[in-house]
């Protein structure tokens, strides 16, 4: 990775792309790099890629903040046109290819200094002096850059917010991407994502821990420039200057618009989760029941996507203490990661098998979902076990599978540590792909082998999908959802004034509903079940 955790660069990444000229263009612009970069006496560290791209490392004895090297970086490429400057451009997935990388066209980088040369020059590493002359050198075309940039038309922001976190806001805490012509400084840049956490009820502990963690690596290069002493000393008081700028009471976490109490629809009363026994002992029956037919999955493509919405059903029932459930497909779709039309296709699939555990007791109509009720087959299984609680995909398993999803269930609901034999057998996936899994948990802390056998590891889930990006991901998901629902019922409103019912044969404007071109994948925030969502 280009950048720590903390947003800080000790190398600075210059990548020559043949793409933007040809190898001839490459070639003449490395020498130019060399020559400027020996002008000042600086050392680096070259390497060449099959295709004829080249590298410049230049190492630095102190660390530099993010935005330093990025904008250092952009303001060399207008003199070297074939030199990207994307890896450093973001904090969060900036990275490059070092000498010996294996390269996507085959073979590798090829190291081009003698192997003397290359290791004094990341052991001795070049002082803050050269660095101060290298950046003095090119003031000029920083100043070009940020005139660019303060020109350009900035992107709109999304006025959908969750948790009371602006699209803006975070892309400034972890990528450390923000609109001069907004923030003319990094200072003002950083007071932003302060301000921003502050109202959303973010305290300073929480928004430390995002820094150390990785998950906010832009804002801790921000205050790069504070000794590590007096760090936690200028959060601190920023933060309660934010509380001022925001007001005496900013919004706790949950209050916000989709941080809602459990309903069954968006125009149903809320309701509390108490007095639930009846439920909870019929839950339990179907948990016990839904268990068996997931054996029916094995095998199956879409097995894992069937067993994971019934489980969303189970934990909405738990959720509202009612067996019918009002929810649209795109709060499944939330729930369970996926498109809404796979969310209407899994119901359909459920609801029509043989024994069915669900059934469709109201079709949709106006404002109200398609109601679905959980039920019970005549002949149950008569063996007994405790009921788990379940979940649907929670965040981070958005990127990471539903393998990994049903492997850390199972490592959860376990009271000992669990070999890969049993693992199988709870989650009846097959032995390569619950060795994949288990690969890709411990990998990211969220599992870890013991000599017993393999228990959970000690990550957080909301960590993991912060440092993912899903975040940002079900964010987008909930707000498009959101805009559709206030056009559905604009729609609606138009084509039925008071006292007219809508004909069956008027033109349903199916085209303002169609999914965006592009949205990647569709992933427990505590806003895993924000109801409610459109249908």
């Amino acid at each position: 990775m280009v950048y720590s955790l903390t947003g800080m660069a000790s190398t600075i990444f210059l990548d020559l792309d043949t793409g933007a000229g040809g190898v001839d263009t490459v070639s003449r612009e490395a020498e130019g790099l060399r020559s400027w970069l020996s002008q000042h006496g600086a050392q680096w560290v070259e390497d060449i890629s099959p295709s004829g791209g080249r590298h410049l490392y230049v190492p630095l004895v102190e660390e530099i903040p993010f935005h330093e090297a990025r904008d250092f970086v952009e303001a060399l490429a207008l003199r070297f046109p074939s030199l990207d400057p994307s890896p450093h451009r973001s904090v969060a997935s900036g990275c490059c290819r070092v000498p010996g990388s294996t390269h996507r066209s085959g073979g590798v980088q090829q190291l081009t200094h003698v192997i003397g040369e290359a290791f004094q020059a990341v052991s001795e590493r070049n002082p803050r002096s050269i660095w101060a002359a290298l950046w003095k050198d090119i003031a000029d075309l920083r100043a070009i850059r940020r005139d660019e940039v303060a020109g350009a038309e900035s992107s709109p922001m999304d006025p959908e917010q969750t948790a009371g976190l602006s699209a803006r806001v975070l892309r400034i805490a972890r990528d450390g991407i923000y609109d001069p012509s907004r923030y003319r400084t990094p200072s003002e840049a950083r007071m932003a994502v302060v301000a921003g956490a502050t109202r959303a009820g973010l305290t300073v502990a929480d928004i430390q821990q995002k820094m150390l963690s990785g998950a906010w690596p832009a804002l801790a290069g921000l205050y790069a420039k504070y000794t590590p002493q007096s760090r936690a000393t200028t959060l601190a008081k920023e933060w309660s200057r934010a509380r001022q700028l925001v007001g005496e009471e900013p919004l706790k976490p949950g209050s916000q618009m989709t941080l809602r109490s459990v309903h069954r629809s968006d125009t149903s009363r809320i309701k509390s989760q108490g007095g639930a026994t009846e439920n909870s002992a019929f839950l339990k029956a179907w948990s016990e029941v839904r268990a068996q037919m997931e054996l029916r999955f094995q095998g199956l493509r879409e097995g894992l996507g069937l067993r994971m919405m019934l489980r969303a059903l189970e934990e909405a029932s738990a959720k509202t203490g009612a067996r019918e459930l009002s929810f649209g497909v795109r709060a499944l779709a939330l729930a369970t990661g996926t498109h809404q039309s796979t969310a209407a296709a899994q119901l359909q699939t459920l609801a029509a098998m043989d024994g069915a555990l669900i059934r469709k007791t109201a079709a949709a109509r106006g404002r109200e979902a398609d109601t679905y009720q959980l039920i019970l087959p005549e002949q149950q299984p008569v063996r007994s076990r405790p009921r788990h609680r379940v979940h649907a995909v929670r965040p981070a398993f958005r990127e990471l599978g539903l393998p990994a999803a049903f492997v850390y269930e199972s490592l959860e609901q376990a009271r000992e540590a669990l070999r890969v034999p049993e693992i199988i057998g709870a989650t009846g996936i097959g032995r390569s792909t619950v060795h994949e899994a288990l690969e890709t948990l411990a990998s990211w802390g969220l599992a870890r082998w013991t000599v017993e056998g393999w228990v959970l590891g000690t990550a957080s889930l909301k960590t993991c999908a912060e440092l993912l990006g899903v975040i940002e991901t079900v964010m987008q998901q909930q707000g498009l959802y959101t805009r559709q629902r206030r056009i559905w019922h604009a729609w609606l409103e138009n084509r039925q004034p008071p006292g007219r019912i809508v004909l069956p044969d008027e033109t349903y404007p199916y085209w303002l509903f169609e999914p965006p071109a592009d949205t990647g994948p569709p992933c427990d925030l505590d806003i895993a079940w924000a109801w409610p969502v459109p249908r």
